[in-house]
C-alpha cells in the first residue's frame, strides 16, 4: 500500500472513530459513578466459575463514607431484600433481614448491624439506604476519612418490633451474623398449627437438619422483656425458629446460609399446607416417615452437597459443593436482572 493510499484510508476511518468516542461518552452513569453497562454485562455473563473469587458487587463509589468491607456487606444485604421481594417474602413495609457489620465488635458501642429503613418496601432498598444501629437501637452515622463520624443528614426510621427481635439474636448468639424473618403465607400458617414442620419432603429435611425451635406467641414483639425468652427458645445452636402465630425466623453464619435455609423452609411449608389441605387435614392420609426412615433421610442429607467421587492417584476424592452460596448467587443474579444492578448497589 502506498503512503498516499494509507492516508486516504485513515481519513475515511476517522469519522467512525469520533462517532465511537461520542457514543461511549453517552453511556449512562448512576449517581455513584458506576458504569451501568459493566454491571449489566456482569449479570448477563451468568454464574461465575467455582474458582472465581472476585466479589460480585461493584467497588465503593467515589467519596463513599463506608469501608470497602461494609460496602460489600451493604450490597449483599440490599440484594437480599430484593431477592426476598421476588420470593414473596416481604409484607409491604414490614419484616427484616439484618446483618452484623464485620469488625464492629471492636467498636466502643459495638457490635453494629444493618437493617432496613422502616417505610421502604423490600423492592426499594439500596446499599446506601440501609441503617446501621447498635444493639440498643442507636443509629450509627458513617465515618469520614479522618475517622470522625459524620453528622447524620437525616435519620431513618427503626421499627421497634424488628429491632427487639433482631438485636436479641445478634447480642446473644456470637455465631450468628445474619438474621432473616418474614411472614410468608404457608410458613406462617404452619407456625399457627400444633403439628409444626413435618418431615414430609427433602426440603423439610434440610430445614430440620439446621435445628428447629418453637417460640410461643406473646403479642407484638415490642417488649424488651421478651428478648431473653427468644434466646432461650432458639437455643445455642439451632438455626430455625418458628414464632407461633407469627412467622418464621432463620439465622446463619452468613447471608447465604440464612437465605438457603429460609428457601428450604418456605418450600417445605408450601408442600405441607397443600398436602394436608388435599386430605382435609387428616394426617393419617399423609405419608409421614417412620423414625427409622427419618434417620435415613437425615444421613443422606449430610451428603447432599457431595459431587460424584473421582479417582485421583488410586484414591477416591469427593468434592463438596457450596450449595448455600450457589443458591444465593442464583437468586442474586435474578434480582439484578429484574431490578437492574445499578438500582440496587447505589
Amino acid at each position: 500500500m502506498s503512503i498516499a493510499s494509507g492516508i486516504v484510508h485513515l481519513l475515511l476511518f476517522l469519522p467512525y472513530l469520533f462517532t465511537a468516542k461520542a457514543l461511549t461518552a453517552q453511556i449512562p452513569q448512576n449517581s455513584n459513578g458506576v458504569d451501568r453497562t459493566s454491571l449489566s454485562t456482569a449479570v448477563a455473563n451468568g454464574p461465575p466459575s467455582r474458582h472465581e473469587e472476585a466479589s460480585p458487587y461493584p467497588p465503593p463509589f467515589p467519596d463513599c463514607p463506608f469501608s470497602p468491607k461494609e460496602w460489600e456487606q451493604r450490597c449483599a444485604l440490599a440484594v437480599s431484600y430484593r431477592m426476598a421481594h421476588l420470593h414473596d417474602w416481604g409484607m409491604n413495609i414490614f419484616n427484616h433481614i439484618t446483618l452484623k457489620v464485620a469488625g464492629s465488635e471492636n467498636e466502643p458501642d459495638g457490635p453494629h448491624f444493618l437493617l432496613n429503613d422502616y417505610g421502604q418496601g423490600f423492592d426499594e432498598i439500596t446499599a446506601s439506604s440501609l441503617l446501621k444501629v447498635t444493639l440498643d437501637g442507636t443509629q450509627v452515622p458513617p465515618k469520614s476519612d479522618d475517622g470522625k463520624r459524620y453528622s447524620p443528614s437525616g435519620r431513618g426510621r427503626i421499627f421497634k418490633p424488628g429491632y427487639v427481635l433482631h438485636s436479641a439474636i445478634h447480642a446473644g448468639r456470637e455465631d450468628v451474623h445474619a438474621v432473616w424473618h418474614c411472614h410468608q403465607l404457608e410458613t406462617t400458617a404452619v407456625c399457627q398449627t400444633t403439628t409444626g414442620l413435618l418431615p414430609l419432603s427433602q426440603e423439610a429435611t434440610f430445614a430440620l437438619k439446621k435445628g428447629i425451635s418453637y417460640h410461643p406467641y406473646e403479642g407484638t414483639v415490642n417488649s424488651m422483656e421478651e428478648q431473653p425468652r427468644f434466646l432461650e427458645s432458639l437455643g445455642p445452636t439451632n438455626k430455625v425458629m418458628m414464632l407461633e402465630d407469627h412467622g418464621p425466623l432463620v439465622v446463619g453464619a452468613r447471608l447465604e446460609e440464612a437465605f438457603s435455609t429460609m428457601w428450604f423452609l418456605t418450600r417445605a411449608c408450601q408442600y405441607q399446607v397443600r398436602a394436608t389441605s388435599s386430605v382435609g387435614g387428616d394426617l393419617s392420609r399423609i405419608h409421614i416417615p417412620t423414625q427409622e426412615m427419618e434417620q435415613e433421610m437425615n444421613q443422606r442429607a449430610d451428603n447432599f452437597d457431595e459431587a460424584p467421587a473421582i479417582k485421583a492417584k488410586d484414591e477416591e476424592v469427593v468434592e463438596k459443593h457450596d450449595t448455600e452460596a450457589l443458591m444465593f448467587h442464583c437468586a442474586r443474579r435474578e434480582a439484578e436482572r429484574e431490578f437492574g444492578a445499578e438500582n440496587i448497589y447505589c
